[in-house]
């Protein structure tokens, strides 16, 4: 397995225990009904500061309530009504924040500064993290972007920031199929009715064997690091692989498998300090691996 290795003790002799601090952000991939996902709550979120989602709090839970907010953002901004939250709905919500002030600038928060900071960091701009504070990083990422495209360097993310930001990318969206997380409990009995509706988890039963595995994190940008798998997959062209290093003899290489905290990948990797209930988990982003620490999660192996 040729890649750097951010928090194996083995290897580094460090233990890493840091808590994971949420790099998502809305736009990140599409989110519709039936998931359970972190990117639903500042979806809700972003729909109840401009008051399309009624529900008294945020679930994190994509139910009816959420599609019908979902819906009605759509039809009034000339979007496709269908209640996914797709690139042009994730798009088209962070504009509107944008356009309550017309710029970003430091000392701003909240979820437009969460999408401006990933979408710096998947163009390479903005190496912190994504945490919805437009401080003195992100002012640098900001001048950094427009210096590289040309235009007035100020730190300020107005119009002509954001077209030269999304001109070419749009919003980016992850290639892979997302699922529901894990049934959740609701809450209790005397929650009112439309709460069970919208908190209610998918009816998915995970079907496989559950391992609980020690986990740490790696990543395949470091110099010398080939970034390719042991089954043959390039990390370095596919940055937003979700991939795991296993011990073949544990978790069966190229099997798919659900891992708690990470979601849906492949056992695609191996490595000399990856034996037993071991696994690495991928990043494309070392100060995302590092953030993962090391842990103890449950695996499922799924086939």
């Amino acid at each position: 397995m040729l890649k750097k290795v951010i928090a194996t003790g083995a290897i580094t002799g460090v233990i890493m225990g840091s808590p994971i601090v949420g790099e998502a952000a809305l736009g990140d991939h599409t989110l519709k009904q039936g998931m359970w996902d972190k990117d639903v709550h500042q979806l809700q979120q972003s729909l109840k500061d401009k008051g399309y989602f009624h529900y008294t709090k945020t679930t994190g839970y994509y139910g009816d309530i959420t599609t019908a907010s979902v819906k009605d953002f759509q039809k009034k901004n000339g979007l496709k009504v269908d209640g996914i939250t797709g690139k042009q709905t994730a798009e088209a919500l962070l504009q509107s924040s944008l356009n309550k002030s017309n710029l970003l600038q430091q000392g701003s928060k909240g979820y437009a500064v969460s999408g401006l900071q990933s979408e710096l960091k998947d163009q390479g701009f903005y190496n912190y993290t994504v945490d919805g504070i437009y401080g003195p990083v992100t002012v640098r990422a900001v001048k950094a972007f427009q210096t590289a495209k040309g235009i007035g360097i100020d730190g300020i993310t107005g119009p002509q920031t954001i077209k030269a930001l999304y001109s070419d990318n749009g919003v980016r969206v992850k290639t892979e199929v997302q699922s529901a997380a894990p049934a959740q409990k609701t809450t209790t009995a005397s929650a009112p009715k439309a709460e069970a509706q919208e908190t209610k988890a998918p009816a998915q039963k995970k079907q496989g064997k559950t391992i609980a595995v020690e986990s740490t994190a790696y990543t395949a940008n470091c110099n010398g690091c080939s970034g390719v798998t042991a089954n043959g997959t390039n990390l370095k062209s596919n940055p937003n692989a979700k991939v795991i290093a296993v011990d073949p003899d544990v978790i069966p290489l190229n099997s798919k498998v659900y891992v708690e905290g990470y979601g849906y990948a492949t056992a695609a990797d191996t490595g000399g300090a990856i034996n037993g209930n071991r696994i690495d988990v991928f990043y494309s982003s070392k100060d995302t691996a590092n953030q993962w620490g090391r842990k103890t999660v449950k695996v499922t192996v799924l086939d």
